[in-house]
Protein backbone atom coordinates (compact mmCIF):
# COMPACT_ATOMS: atom_id res chain seq x y z
CA UNK A 1 0.00 0.00 0.00
CA UNK A 2 1.41 3.69 -0.64
CA UNK A 3 2.41 5.99 1.73
CA UNK A 4 0.24 8.94 2.23
CA UNK A 5 1.00 12.05 3.97
CA UNK A 6 -1.22 15.09 4.80
CA UNK A 7 1.35 17.73 5.75
CA UNK A 8 4.29 18.96 3.53
CA UNK A 9 5.74 22.69 2.78
CA UNK A 10 6.36 24.38 -0.63
CA UNK A 11 8.24 27.23 -0.92
CA UNK A 12 5.28 29.47 -1.11
CA UNK A 13 5.98 28.98 2.77
CA UNK A 14 8.57 28.38 4.48
CA UNK A 15 9.60 24.72 2.63
CA UNK A 16 12.72 24.92 -0.37
CA UNK A 17 10.85 23.07 -3.39
CA UNK A 18 8.32 24.31 -5.82
CA UNK A 19 4.72 23.33 -5.56
CA UNK A 20 5.66 21.38 -8.93
CA UNK A 21 8.49 19.56 -7.78
CA UNK A 22 6.49 17.93 -4.26
CA UNK A 23 4.57 14.96 -5.98
CA UNK A 24 7.81 13.91 -7.15
CA UNK A 25 9.97 14.13 -4.19
CA UNK A 26 6.66 12.23 -2.68
CA UNK A 27 6.21 9.69 -4.85
CA UNK A 28 9.81 8.92 -5.28
CA UNK A 29 9.58 7.75 -0.96
CA UNK A 30 6.41 5.19 -2.04
CA UNK A 31 3.90 8.13 -1.16
CA UNK A 32 0.96 8.52 -4.02
CA UNK A 33 -1.45 10.69 -1.99
CA UNK A 34 -0.33 13.63 -0.45
CA UNK A 35 -2.06 17.39 0.97
CA UNK A 36 0.10 20.67 0.22
CA UNK A 37 0.22 22.55 3.65
CA UNK A 38 2.19 26.09 3.25
CA UNK A 39 1.50 28.54 6.26
CA UNK A 40 -1.30 30.98 5.19
CA UNK A 41 -1.31 30.05 2.06
CA UNK A 42 -3.11 27.84 -0.76
CA UNK A 43 -0.78 29.60 -3.43
CA UNK A 44 0.63 26.53 -4.72
CA UNK A 45 -1.87 23.80 -4.08
CA UNK A 46 -2.99 23.66 -8.04
CA UNK A 47 0.26 23.95 -9.23
CA UNK A 48 0.83 20.82 -7.03
CA UNK A 49 -2.47 18.80 -8.20
CA UNK A 50 -1.68 19.52 -11.52
CA UNK A 51 2.12 18.00 -11.05
CA UNK A 52 0.42 15.19 -9.49
CA UNK A 53 -1.95 14.31 -11.78
CA UNK A 54 0.88 13.82 -14.60
CA UNK A 55 2.27 11.53 -12.14
CA UNK A 56 0.07 9.41 -10.80
CA UNK A 57 0.04 11.04 -7.23
CA UNK A 58 -3.32 12.40 -5.70
CA UNK A 59 -2.68 15.75 -4.07
CA UNK A 60 -5.57 17.96 -2.12
CA UNK A 61 -5.46 21.08 -1.52
CA UNK A 62 -4.91 22.58 2.23
CA UNK A 63 -2.97 25.09 4.36
CA UNK A 64 -1.53 25.44 7.52
CA UNK A 65 -3.26 28.43 9.67
CA UNK A 66 -0.93 29.61 12.39
CA UNK A 67 -3.32 30.74 15.21
CA UNK A 68 -3.53 33.22 17.95
CA UNK A 69 -2.57 31.47 21.47
CA UNK A 70 -0.16 31.61 24.41
CA UNK A 71 2.23 29.13 22.39
CA UNK A 72 2.85 27.71 19.24
CA UNK A 73 -0.46 26.39 17.98
CA UNK A 74 -1.52 25.79 13.89
CA UNK A 75 -4.26 24.27 12.12
CA UNK A 76 -4.04 22.32 9.24
CA UNK A 77 -6.91 22.67 7.07
CA UNK A 78 -7.48 19.76 4.49
CA UNK A 79 -9.11 19.53 1.50
CA UNK A 80 -10.15 23.41 0.97
CA UNK A 81 -11.71 24.97 -1.80
CA UNK A 82 -8.58 27.49 -2.76
CA UNK A 83 -10.72 29.96 -4.77
CA UNK A 84 -13.40 30.42 -1.40
CA UNK A 85 -13.58 34.16 -1.05
CA UNK A 86 -13.43 33.87 2.57
CA UNK A 87 -10.18 32.01 2.01
CA UNK A 88 -8.64 34.14 -0.50
CA UNK A 89 -9.61 37.69 1.25
CA UNK A 90 -7.98 35.73 4.40
CA UNK A 91 -4.41 34.78 2.16
CA UNK A 92 -4.50 38.41 1.25
CA UNK A 93 -4.72 39.98 4.90
CA UNK A 94 -2.36 37.51 6.72
CA UNK A 95 0.16 37.84 3.78
CA UNK A 96 0.01 41.80 4.21
CA UNK A 97 0.61 41.44 7.90
CA UNK A 98 3.04 39.08 7.96
CA UNK A 99 5.04 41.46 5.48
CA UNK A 100 4.43 44.25 8.08
CA UNK A 101 5.67 42.12 10.73
CA UNK A 102 8.69 40.85 9.02
CA UNK A 103 9.46 44.78 8.66
CA UNK A 104 9.32 45.49 11.94
CA UNK A 105 11.19 42.18 12.45
CA UNK A 106 14.17 43.27 10.42
CA UNK A 107 14.24 46.97 11.61
CA UNK A 108 14.35 46.06 15.10
CA UNK A 109 17.41 43.88 14.47
CA UNK A 110 19.17 46.08 12.08
CA UNK A 111 18.78 48.77 15.29
CA UNK A 112 20.86 45.87 17.31
CA UNK A 113 23.26 46.17 15.01
CA UNK A 114 22.11 42.53 13.09
CA UNK A 115 21.96 43.50 9.08
CA UNK A 116 19.90 40.58 8.51
CA UNK A 117 18.02 41.57 5.65
CA UNK A 118 21.18 41.78 3.76
CA UNK A 119 21.27 37.89 3.72
CA UNK A 120 17.50 37.22 3.52
CA UNK A 121 16.56 34.74 0.58
CA UNK A 122 12.79 35.30 0.31
CA UNK A 123 10.08 32.79 -0.56
CA UNK A 124 8.01 32.59 -3.70
CA UNK A 125 4.84 33.33 -1.34
CA UNK A 126 4.67 33.96 2.18
CA UNK A 127 8.19 34.77 4.24
CA UNK A 128 8.25 33.50 7.66
CA UNK A 129 10.08 33.63 10.68
CA UNK A 130 12.56 30.73 9.88
CA UNK A 131 13.51 32.74 6.72
CA UNK A 132 14.92 35.28 8.67
CA UNK A 133 16.36 33.19 11.43
CA UNK A 134 18.24 31.90 8.15
CA UNK A 135 19.47 35.02 7.30
CA UNK A 136 20.77 35.76 11.22
CA UNK A 137 22.38 32.33 10.76
CA UNK A 138 23.95 33.82 7.06
CA UNK A 139 25.06 36.83 8.74
CA UNK A 140 27.02 34.96 11.20
CA UNK A 141 25.09 35.78 14.15
CA UNK A 142 24.12 32.24 15.27
CA UNK A 143 25.59 28.93 14.15
CA UNK A 144 21.49 27.12 14.37
CA UNK A 145 17.62 28.01 13.90
CA UNK A 146 17.10 27.19 17.56
CA UNK A 147 19.32 29.75 18.27
CA UNK A 148 18.97 32.17 15.99
CA UNK A 149 15.12 31.86 17.61
CA UNK A 150 16.01 32.07 20.90
CA UNK A 151 18.40 34.29 20.76
CA UNK A 152 17.25 36.98 18.53
CA UNK A 153 13.29 36.30 17.66
CA UNK A 154 11.67 34.46 20.55
CA UNK A 155 9.30 36.76 22.79
CA UNK A 156 11.63 38.87 25.13
CA UNK A 157 14.58 38.71 22.27
CA UNK A 158 15.81 41.96 20.51
CA UNK A 159 14.01 41.15 17.40
CA UNK A 160 10.72 40.15 18.51
CA UNK A 161 7.64 41.66 17.59
CA UNK A 162 3.80 39.95 18.36
CA UNK A 163 1.89 38.81 15.27
CA UNK A 164 -1.86 39.10 14.43
CA UNK A 165 -3.20 35.51 14.01
CA UNK A 166 -7.07 34.20 13.91
CA UNK A 167 -8.42 32.31 16.85
CA UNK A 168 -8.59 28.69 17.17
CA UNK A 169 -12.51 29.08 16.25
CA UNK A 170 -11.70 31.02 13.51
CA UNK A 171 -9.14 29.42 12.39
CA UNK A 172 -12.09 26.48 12.41
CA UNK A 173 -14.77 28.44 10.87
CA UNK A 174 -12.77 29.56 7.93
CA UNK A 175 -11.62 26.31 7.35
CA UNK A 176 -15.23 24.85 7.61
CA UNK A 177 -16.28 27.49 4.99
CA UNK A 178 -13.58 26.81 2.86
CA UNK A 179 -15.28 23.10 2.35
CA UNK A 180 -12.32 21.60 4.79
CA UNK A 181 -11.51 19.56 7.54
CA UNK A 182 -9.80 21.43 10.58
CA UNK A 183 -6.87 18.92 11.99
CA UNK A 184 -4.72 20.00 14.69
CA UNK A 185 -1.56 20.07 13.84
CA UNK A 186 1.29 18.12 15.54
CA UNK A 187 -0.48 18.17 19.48
CA UNK A 188 2.54 16.37 20.33
CA UNK A 189 4.03 19.61 20.48
CA UNK A 190 1.89 21.36 22.40
CA UNK A 191 3.02 23.46 25.43
CA UNK A 192 -0.21 23.70 27.54
CA UNK A 193 -3.14 21.13 28.77
CA UNK A 194 -3.16 19.60 25.35
CA UNK A 195 -6.10 17.68 26.49
CA UNK A 196 -8.16 20.39 28.43
CA UNK A 197 -7.42 22.21 24.59
CA UNK A 198 -7.99 19.47 22.36
CA UNK A 199 -11.71 18.73 23.91
CA UNK A 200 -12.65 22.47 23.80
CA UNK A 201 -11.40 22.44 19.83
CA UNK A 202 -14.06 19.53 19.32
CA UNK A 203 -16.61 21.16 20.60
CA UNK A 204 -16.15 24.29 17.92
CA UNK A 205 -15.96 21.95 15.18
CA UNK A 206 -12.92 20.03 15.49
CA UNK A 207 -12.43 17.14 12.79
CA UNK A 208 -9.18 15.40 13.58
CA UNK A 209 -5.77 15.18 15.32
CA UNK A 210 -2.21 14.66 13.29
CA UNK A 211 -2.05 12.21 15.48
CA UNK A 212 1.22 10.26 13.56
CA UNK A 213 3.87 13.03 13.32
CA UNK A 214 7.44 12.47 13.85
CA UNK A 215 7.94 13.85 16.75
CA UNK A 216 5.34 11.97 18.50
CA UNK A 217 5.80 9.26 21.31
CA UNK A 218 4.38 6.09 21.81
CA UNK A 219 2.59 7.44 24.63
CA UNK A 220 1.09 10.27 22.53
CA UNK A 221 0.09 8.63 19.97
CA UNK A 222 -1.50 6.30 21.88
CA UNK A 223 -3.21 9.08 23.63
CA UNK A 224 -4.17 10.92 21.21
CA UNK A 225 -5.29 8.10 19.57
CA UNK A 226 -8.15 7.48 22.59
CA UNK A 227 -9.30 11.12 22.42
CA UNK A 228 -10.15 10.68 18.81
CA UNK A 229 -12.48 7.58 19.78
CA UNK A 230 -13.37 9.40 22.72
CA UNK A 231 -14.95 12.54 21.11
CA UNK A 232 -15.19 11.47 17.67
CA UNK A 233 -12.30 12.94 15.93
CA UNK A 234 -10.07 11.43 12.94
CA UNK A 235 -6.55 10.58 13.27
CA UNK A 236 -4.63 11.98 10.55
CA UNK A 237 -0.63 11.55 9.83
CA UNK A 238 2.27 14.29 8.45
CA UNK A 239 5.63 14.52 8.13
CA UNK A 240 6.16 18.18 8.27
CA UNK A 241 8.63 18.49 5.63
CA UNK A 242 10.48 21.81 4.68
CA UNK A 243 12.92 20.13 2.10
CA UNK A 244 16.53 21.08 3.00
CA UNK A 245 14.83 23.69 5.84
CA UNK A 246 14.00 20.81 8.29
CA UNK A 247 15.15 17.17 8.24
CA UNK A 248 11.60 15.26 8.39
CA UNK A 249 11.16 12.90 5.10
CA UNK A 250 8.63 13.18 3.07
CA UNK A 251 6.39 10.45 4.29
CA UNK A 252 7.77 8.60 7.24
CA UNK A 253 6.35 5.05 8.10
CA UNK A 254 2.64 5.97 7.07
CA UNK A 255 0.48 3.93 5.56
CA UNK A 256 -3.27 3.36 5.16
CA UNK A 257 -3.89 1.53 8.27
CA UNK A 258 -6.76 0.89 10.80
CA UNK A 259 -6.47 3.96 12.92
CA UNK A 260 -6.28 5.88 9.59
CA UNK A 261 -8.85 4.21 7.74
CA UNK A 262 -11.17 7.09 7.85
CA UNK A 263 -9.09 10.02 6.47
CA UNK A 264 -7.78 7.79 3.68
CA UNK A 265 -11.87 7.12 2.93
CA UNK A 266 -11.99 11.10 3.29
CA UNK A 267 -9.77 12.22 1.23
CA UNK A 268 -8.65 9.61 -1.26
CA UNK A 269 -11.43 7.16 -1.70
CA UNK A 270 -13.05 9.02 -4.09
Amino acid sequence: MEGFDLHIHSNMSDGTFDPEAIPGLAKAQGVCYMALTDHDTAAGCKRAIAAGESIGVKVIPGIELDVEFPTELHMLGLNINPDCPAMVKFEAWRGESRRQRNRAILDKLSAFGIPAEEYMEHSRGNDTRLHIAKAIIAAGYADTMPEAFEKYLNPGCPGFVPGVRPSEKEAMELILESGGRPVLAHPCKIKADADKLIRELADYGLWGLEVFYPASTEGQKRGFLSLCAQLGLHATCGSDFHGKNRENPIGGPYEKNQALECAWREFFER
